[in-house]
Parts: C-alpha cells; structure tokens; sequence
C-alpha cells in the first residue's frame, strides 16, 4: 500500500492488531470468533435468525426505533403508522442479516465470495471505467455498504476510503483489515480532503458518503425525501478539481435471494456544472431513486435531519430520549418538510 509521506500516521496499518491482544478485549475478540463460525452457516439458517431477532428487537421502545420513526414519518408523510413498524422490522431483519455475515469477507474463499454478489447497472461501471478516469462512488448509508463496496477493489478497481475510527479498536482493526483484504488505502478522516485529492489525481477511485449530517459550515439545505437537509457541498468541488467521473453504487442485501446486489447508476451527466445547488439536487436525486426502491435498505436509526435550516422547524428528534414514563411533546413532522430557501 503506497501512503503520502505527510499522512504515513494516519493510513491504517494492519501490524497495529498486536496492541489489542489483551484481556480487556477479550469479549471483543469472541464475538468476531463468533461471526467467523457464522460466516459458514448457510445463508437462510442465519437470515431466518436475523428476521427472528428483527421481530423480537422490533417491538422494544429503544432509540433507535424511535429515531426511525420519526426519520419515516418526516420522509414519508402517508405511511401509516402500521406501516412505519413494518418497514422498521424489515429493516432490521436486513441490519442483522449483514451482521451475521460480515465475517464472510475475512475467512471465505474469492469463490464463494464472488457467487455472494450480483450486479445491476453493470454495463454503467463498464462506461465509467472505459473512460480511464478515477471514479467517485457516491454511497448512501445502506446496510451492506462495506460488503457492496468490497467488490471494486475485489474485480480489481484501486480503491481508498476514509472512515470514522471505530469506539472499540478491535472492531475497528476488523473492518479496516477486511476493506483491505484485496488491495486499496483506508485513512482516518482526521486525514484531510487533501489526501483524498491526492488519491484521485494518482489514479485511485474513492466512495463517498453523500448522506451525512455535518452540520451548518459545510452544507446547503437541499430537498431531500421532500425534506430541506443539510447535505455536504463537497462532491461537485471534489469532482471537478480531480475530473473523476461521478457515479451512484446503491448497497441491497436482498433477503429473498440471500445475495447482496450492487447497483450502479449510470455516470451523472454534465456533473459538475457551475450551479452547486443544482449538482447537490442531482445527487440527492440518484440517491432518491434507488432509496424508495429499497427502503429497508437504508439506516434510518442515523440522524439525517438533525441539522434545521432555522428554528422555526422543529426538532424531530426531540422525544427520542425520553423514558417511558414520560409524555414527550408533540410534533408535527410535517413542518419538517417546509420548503426552505437559502439567502444568498
């Protein structure tokens, strides 16, 4: 793996395992033994597991489902309330799904791996990669992103990625070495854009999370699902300083067939303009289009519109740490959708 002298510190490093053989770490490490047992179970005994803990876990009152549904509810205004459940168990029954078989990457031979994946949109990647240009990857939070996004550099692409560091070390070390495992860089964000410009101007491709809540400095307020959300401005920017071709990769673990499905848009077109609202619209439009497709897909316990354009639209989120015993306040979700217009 080449690193930039300047970023040497900040590039993952496989040898760092040897500082996580210790006792205190030792429920972690069991727990990947576990997923590395589960990783040769077949896929519909483990799925069946997953739909079971999905069904169970979903009727319990914890955040995460009540961060969902008020994501579902300000996304989706006509979803009943019957639905929004239904929609979160299934997520949930995708969630653990992936779960159970992240180890796969880590012990599976390329064989088997290979017959895991199923493309759509390949002849979009094939036009993308005829242009010999580094490609950007726009990549929504969906659940089998990391799974999805090995196959690039597994059919050969010179991948790298930056990634938030892991709260436990040895999670981290996991992922990190599995992203890894056939070739590519993977730097902490600490990193800079810098090195990500870099990258692309040395032929690498790179994925980029265009779902994000950053905060107010580094975004515009863009429709997104009919809701005014802080969304990154720094693809059209990134593209046009590296001229990398921009395109969708769109994460499905599809719990019929038991294959994870990467979809790929075809390369966005005159992207990007000279008109930034506009690029960010275009963005948030591919990813629209896959999203109402696959809605169980997406993570929907993230915090997607946590940033508000003013005050005067209200905190969805307002009631989701409150304990039972407690009436939280009412809400009208569909003042979250109130078109909003920057000034300037």
């Amino acid at each position: 793996m080449r690193i930039p002298e300047e970023n040497k510190n900040r590039a993952f490093d496989k040898g760092i395992v040897k500082n996580f053989i210790k006792i205190k770490y030792v429920f972690s490490w069991l727990s990947l033994a576990l997923l590395c047992v589960a990783a040769f179970i077949p896929n519909r005994i483990r799925d069946f597991v997953a739909v079971l803990i999905a069904s169970i876990l979903s009727f319990l009152p914890l955040t995460p489902r009540r961060v969902a549904y008020a994501n579902m509810r300000t996304a989706f205004p006509d979803l009943s309330a019957k639905e929004c459940r239904a929609l979160y168990r299934k997520s949930l029954a995708v969630g653990f799904s992936v779960t159970l078989a992240y180890a796969e990457p880590s012990v599976l031979p390329r064989f088997l791996l290979k017959r895991r994946w199923k493309l759509v949109g390949e002849e979009n990647l094939n036009k993308a990669l005829s242009l010999k240009k580094p490609i950007i990857f726009v990549a929504p939070h969906c659940f089998a992103i990391d799974r999805c996004g090995l196959y690039l550099s597994f059919c050969g692409i010179n991948m790298c990625t930056m990634v938030h560091a892991q709260r436990n070390p040895v999670y981290d070390w996991f992922l990190n070495q599995q992203r890894l495992r056939f070739g590519g860089a993977v730097y902490e964000r600490s990193s800079g854009l810098r090195t990500l410009i870099r990258e692309l101007k040395n032929g690498r491709s790179c994925f980029f999370l265009p779902d994000e809540d950053l905060g107010r400095e580094s975004s515009r307020f863009i429709n997104f699902l009919g809701v005014p959300k802080a969304t990154v401005s720094t693809l059209p920017k990134l593209a046009k300083v590296t001229d990398a071709v921009t395109m969708q990769l769109f994460s499905v673990y599809n719990l019929k067939t038991a294959n994870f499905e990467v979809h790929f848009s075809k390369p966005f077109e005159n992207f990007p303009s000279n008109d930034l609202e506009h690029d960010l619209s275009v963005m948030n439009q591919h990813i629209e289009q896959e999203l109402l497709l696959h809605r169980e897909q997406y993570m929907w316990f993230l915090r997607f519109f946590k940033t508000r354009p003013d005050e005067s639209y209200p905190d969805i989120y307002e009631n989701t740490h409150l304990s039972l015993l407690k009436k939280g306040k009412s809400i009208d979700y569909a003042a979250r959708r109130r078109p909003f217009v920057e000034n300037g």
